[in-house]
């Protein structure tokens, strides 16, 4: 009876048991199963495309980047490839220090020039993202090179010079990011975030109010912005921005940290041991 179903449904047993095997995420036995089922299919049919793509991830979410790779480029070139595909493709081809090919990958999947800067910065991001910052760092470069007003690729230098704790590079390309788009919170926010790592509070604080007045929902900005008002002992600008930044994120246990010190500064003891009590909690739950 099951043989009956399967060339009814054009699907070979060892395709079906393949299947089965990636479902439940038994990936090498689906690798053993699409490797077999890849031999009998037909090149043109919807099986092997299948058997190919669900090859490639298999290889692919096994960390075997460079077996994935073969399987994953044929996914790519199949008709109907996915964004996913192209995706695990531009990170295999990163993983394998394949940067010129993880390019032209991650080009096409954002449907960018693949010579282009903006190609080379997509490229840098998606290295930052799976933790490679010198590789992302050279990609940003080479950006750089293409298109020095490029918007975003300053930015990434810095982000990457905080990540290594070298602030005082990462002041000098959050600057330049910020010349060249002014309305960049997120560059304001990470300026005044490499100011407050040196106890540079008075420095901090045009960056970090700046990025609350550009970006108003975004917590991050109001914390440091709180902390620096602190330690400037500017407590009611401290209590104000705190608290916003807890109604906007009330699970925050660094904000109420701050604002508990805040509160015992200014003489509010029992508020301030209600914020120290609720961090303690928050801590816990950590």
């Amino acid at each position: 009876m099951w043989l009956v179903l399967f060339l009814l449904l054009d699907v070979s047993p060892t395709h079906q048991a393949a299947l089965t095997a990636y479902k439940e995420h038994k990936f090498s036995d689906a690798v053993t199963q699409f490797t077999e089922a890849l031999k009998a299919e037909d090149p043109a049919s919807a099986q092997y495309a299948e058997s190919v793509l669900l090859l490639g991830q298999s290889l692919y979410l096994q960390s075997k980047y460079a077996d994935a790779i073969p399987w994953l480029e044929k996914a790519v070139a199949a008709k109907g490839s996915t964004p996913e595909v192209a995706f695990m493709l531009g990170n295999a081809y990163i993983f394998t220090q394949q940067s010129d090919k993880a390019v032209k990958a991650f080009a096409k999947l954002f449907q960018v020039e693949p010579g282009s800067a903006a190609a080379r910065l997509t490229t840098a991001r998606m290295m930052m993202h799976q933790d490679l910052p010198n590789e992302a760092a050279k990609q940003a470069k080479a950006a750089l090179d293409i298109d020095p007003k490029l918007a975003g690729a300053h930015f990434l230098l810095g982000e990457v010079a905080i990540y290594q704790a070298d602030m005082e590079t990462a002041i000098v390309e959050l600057k330049k990011e910020i010349e060249i788009n002014p309305t960049n919170a997120m560059a304001h926010y990470r300026l005044g975030d490499a100011y407050t790592r040196q106890e540079r509070w008075e420095d901090a604080q045009a960056p970090l109010e700046r990025a609350v007045w550009l970006n108003p929902n975004y917590s991050g900005p109001f914390i440091l912005l709180g902390k620096a008002y602190l330690k400037q002992k500017e407590l009611a600008n401290a209590e104000g921005v705190l608290r916003h930044a807890l109604r906007l994120d009330p699970q925050n246990p660094n904000a109420h940290y701050i604002l508990g010190q805040t509160l015992l500064q200014d003489g509010k003891t029992e508020d301030a041991q209600k914020e120290m009590a609720r961090w303690q909690e928050l801590k816990g739950n950590r």
